[in-house]
Parts: C-alpha cells; sequence; structure tokens
C-alpha cells in the first residue's frame, strides 16, 4: 500500500462522515424549508410577462451547497428557483415534491422557465414532464457525465449499507434506472452539457469502476436528443463549486439556443483521473 492510496482512502473514509453528518442535519424525509427563491428587481411584477431559472441540483449540494449556483444564476433577467426536491425514498417522491414546489412557486403562471438539471434532477424532471407534460418550459439544459452516473451503481454495489444510510433508498433506485429521454422536437429546446473530469469519489472506486466497461462520452450515449451540446473538463463537484466559466455557456442556451463559439464540442482528451495521479 503506497502513501498516496493510504492519503486517498483516508480522505474518502473523513468525506463520508461528513457527508453523513450534513445529511443528518439537513436531508430529512420529509420537505424542509431549504428553497432558494431569488426574485429579479429589476423584472416586471406580472408573470406572463417574466422568465424563470429553475436550478434541479443533485446530491452533491448536500455538502456543497448552492451558493456558486445562487452566485452566477441571480439577478440575471430571470427569476431564480432552486428547490429542496431530493428524497430519500424514491424518485416518484422527488417528482412529487418537485410538482408541490412547482404549484406553489406558480411557476406555471411565467411566460417561459429554463430548467438547468443536475442528474437526479435530470430524472426527476423528466418523470415530471412525462406525467405532467412540457407545460411552458422553453429550455433545459442537463448536466450529464458518463463518469459519474456510474457513481450510484458502484457505491450501492460496494458500500450498500452506508449508501442507503446516507442517501435512502433513492440512491438504488437512481443506479437502477436507465435514463429515458425527453422529445425534443416538441418546441422545446434541449442543450447537453458533459462533464469529462472523476471526482474524487469516483477515484476513490477506481477499482470497481476499471472493472466496467469504458465510458461513451458520445452525445448518441446519453439518450437525449438535443439542439446542442459541449464538453467541459470539470469534475461533477467542479458543477457545484466553479461555475465561473460554465455558467455564461449556460444562460446563453437559455436565451439563443446555443452554447455559442466559446464551447468545445469535442470529447475531453485529457486522462479522467489526471488531477489525482501522482506526477
Amino acid at each position: 500500500m503506497n502513501a498516496f492510496g493510504s492519503k486517498q482512502r483516508l480522505f474518502w473514509g473523513r468525506q463520508m462522515l461528513g457527508i453523513f453528518f450534513l445529511i443528518s442535519l439537513t436531508f430529512p424525509q420529509t420537505a424542509s424549508a431549504r428553497h432558494i427563491v431569488i426574485r429579479d428587481k429589476t423584472l416586471s411584477d406580472t408573470l406572463a410577462k417574466k422568465e424563470a431559472i429553475l436550478i434541479l441540483t443533485g446530491f452533491g449540494s448536500l455538502y456543497h451547497s448552492a451558493r456558486e449556483q445562487k452566485r452566477q444564476f441571480k439577478e440575471r433577467g430571470y427569476d431564480l428557483f432552486i428547490p429542496d426536491y431530493i428524497r430519500r425514498s424514491s424518485l416518484d417522491d422527488c417528482m412529487e415534491a418537485l410538482d408541490k414546489f412547482a404549484k406553489k412557486q406558480r411557476l406555471h403562471e411565467y411566460r417561459k422557465i429554463h430548467v438547468f438539471s443536475y442528474i437526479i434532477g435530470s430524472w426527476t424532471l423528466n418523470k415530471w414532464i412525462e406525467k405532467n407534460g412540457l407545460q411552458n418550459i422553453g429550455s433545459i439544459v442537463y448536466d450529464r457525465s458518463a463518469l459519474q452516473e456510474r457513481v450510484p451503481p458502484i457505491i450501492t454495489e460496494t458500500n450498500p449499507f452506508l449508501s442507503k444510510m446516507m442517501f435512502g433508498k433513492v440512491i438504488r433506485e437512481l443506479a437502477e434506472t436507465p435514463y429515458k429521454g425527453i422529445d425534443s422536437t416538441a418546441g422545446i429546446r434541449i442543450g447537453l452539457l458533459m462533464e469529462c473530469k472523476a471526482t474524487r469519489v469516483l477515484w476513490s472506486k477506481k477499482k470497481a469502476y476499471d472493472l466496467m466497461p469504458p465510458p461513451d462520452f458520445s452525445v448518441q450515449a446519453m439518450g437525449q436528443k438535443c439542439r446542442d451540446y459541449c464538453y467541459v473538463f470539470a469534475s461533477h463537484d467542479d458543477l457545484y463549486t466553479n461555475l465561473k466559466d460554465i455558467a455564461p455557456m449556460v444562460l446563453q442556451f437559455f436565451r439563443t439556443g446555443n452554447f455559442g463559439a466559446q464551447a468545445d464540442r469535442t470529447p475531453c482528451s485529457e486522462d479522467p483521473f489526471k488531477p489525482y495521479r501522482k506526477t
């Protein structure tokens, strides 16, 4: 056992303890009051004349918070909504929590809603659309990762007790539920933002990762038709902590239906685990 490996295991152990502590305090089975609602004061008070951004964060918000999302997306000409919708019990309960939030905030009365959804948010959103239709959703940017989407199946197999204790039954359901894309031909603009860098959590589970087939970073492998796509050499953690270069592309997609000339549409060539390797 080399010193680097020992440090990684120690880091992961501390992370797990910290995450469990946070979840015990902030991730109850029932709805809490941790919704984030920020109105852009420069806009009309009439909902029918306004547009809004709905951000569906994932498990990372439990230990990273949504501070960076607020900083990068508030007061950009949209009202901003970041609901506390994740439920430990099931994806259906996540969807019902999202539906309750949408109704309470009268999202259906806005001229348009633009959605930026993280991984479990995408599964939840598509369930909601399947049940309720597109309504006034104008565009969706899905944050997808051929790497991070392997974490739920890996941790539920390698640490079933701990993963259930931390995240509830929903983590296994997410691991076992294939992504079901929505129709992108019904007047809605869909963009795919694809991560190319592994997280430290995935690095800590690299032995299990290496037993799986190589990841497919192609657009087709995502199972979601889209109008535009881009690749970012960023990890799933970076999508919570460092959106300085990514948020402008998401906002441009909401406004124009494309990520702009600055977007990289070629799969990343860097080693996904490069940041954690010894040099």
